[in-house]
């Protein structure tokens, strides 16, 4: 997940209040429960330390309706504010599992990478023998909300788009109708000539779209022989990708609650994938020593030194771990004298998630978020203190390493829409 959404957070001079509240309203209570839950909010910051000004900026924006329509899931708030102002504000597409509230040196933000790390930017194609309509989506992710109302696309949800295009061929002969005789033979092939036309041009479109916003899936719908067409012409980097789901078409009204249904199941599979070939990826780079770093000891020296490619974190709201850290993102370490040898002249101590979701930020890292939270569930890594790395470049000073290497900035593991 490239993470530089997040940087107006961790550019903005400190201390910083970040909140992340439920703000659903889903029923007429809605308004006054989300007034409850902020006031909760603010009487922490303030036995925190946060100055009423800085609270009062944030109860204008937490509180404030999104102007989204609110579904079973509800919808959350993550707003971060200094002296300087709002640095910060996100929608998230869930109410968040439990409302935060903190007042520091580093903005914490882990709610709204959490909401994050489930967008996953998808291609529908819902064809007819007319054409098709192209749309480049982000399901279940954040947006940015405007001051003046209304939000912008981080990682959008279904119903924001990145881009949408109409496709098809300009032909005259759609459709099959009995004509007779000879004429009835040229008729039919002057309409399968066009539905294959038709289908050529939906399937460049594609292809075009794939290449410019490289989505993880391309979800063909609508009519069965006209799916058929498209996806026999698509190109290799397409055709990789696509996956057809019933149910679905052009004509208003069609995308009915199953095909809704079968396309989370879609999206959700593509995201079990991602996160195989995370654990693929590591297992294959830590059997190599230096391509991979385990343990917060190793993963915070790296981070040092700009080696990171993408952090593992284990996603664990409770833990307790801290880190030590300076003025700049790079500037952490496990001890308050490790700092003050590197030169840091007040070290502070902040919860370590937050030390390096900034890190990542600025070493302009990816960031991949492991599931394995509670005892009854598994971490697929088996990640030392709950984070590793996986390295751009090693040396003889990465720890584990040899010869020096250099694996390549490859492509971030799936953005969020930016």
């Amino acid at each position: 997940m490239d993470l530089q959404w997040l940087a107006p957070a961790f550019e903005a001079e400190g201390p910083l209040a970040s909140v992340t509240l439920d703000v659903s309203r889903t029923d007429a209570s809605g308004e006054h429960e989300v007034e409850l839950r902020w006031r909760e909010l603010r009487r922490r910051l303030e036995e925190q330390g946060a100055p009423e000004d800085v609270l009062d900026l944030l109860a204008e924006r937490a509180t404030a309706p999104s102007g989204r329509h609110d579904t079973g899931d509800g919808s959350g708030r993550t707003v971060v504010a200094g002296a300087g102002g709002v640095v910060l504000d996100l929608v998230l597409p869930a109410a968040p599992a439990q409302d935060e509230a903190s007042w520091g040196p580093v903005a914490h933000v882990l709610p709204a990478v959490r909401a994050a790390a489930g967008s996953t930017r998808y291609l529908l194609v819902a064809a007819d023998h007319d054409g098709a309509d192209l749309t480049v989506a982000v399901g279940s992710g954040v947006t940015a909300a405007r001051p003046e109302g209304g939000d912008v696309v981080v990682g959008s949800t279904v119903d924001d788009v990145q881009a949408r295009e109409t496709s098809g061929s300009d032909d005259d002969v759609l459709h099959k109708v009995p004509v007779g005789g000879t004429g009835e033979y040229t008729h039919e092939r002057r309409v399968e000539d066009s539905w294959q036309r038709d289908a050529a041009a939906v399937a460049s479109d594609v292809d075009d779209l794939v290449s410019r916003y490289k989505p993880e899936v391309v979800v063909l719908t609508g009519d069965d022989n006209a799916v058929s067409l498209v996806r026999e012409r698509l190109g290799g980097a397409a055709a990789g990708i696509a996956e057809v789901v019933q149910g679905g078409g052009r004509a208003d009204g069609i995308r009915s609650e199953d095909f809704a249904r079968t396309l989370g199941e879609v999206l959700a599979r593509v995201q079990e994938r991602r996160l195989q070939e995370v654990v693929d990826s590591y297992s294959q780079a830590r059997g190599k020593d230096a391509d991979g770093a385990d343990g917060l000891d190793a993963v915070v020296q790296m981070l040092q030194r700009g080696q990171v490619q993408d952090v593992l974190l284990r996603d664990d709201p409770s833990s307790t771990w801290t880190l030590w850290v300076g003025p700049e993102a790079l500037q952490l370490a496990q001890s308050r004298e490790d700092l003050l040898e590197m030169g840091v002249a007040e070290p502070v101590e902040v919860r370590a998630d937050a030390a390096l979701v900034r890190a990542a930020v600025g070493g302009a890292a990816g960031l991949v978020l492991v599931p394995g939270t509670r005892q009854d569930e598994s971490d697929p890594l088996e990640l030392g203190d709950g984070v590793g790395a996986l390295l751009r470049w090693s040396d003889q000073g990465t720890p584990g390493g040899g010869a020096p290497t250099m694996t390549g900035d490859s492509e971030r593991l799936r953005d969020v829409g930016v």
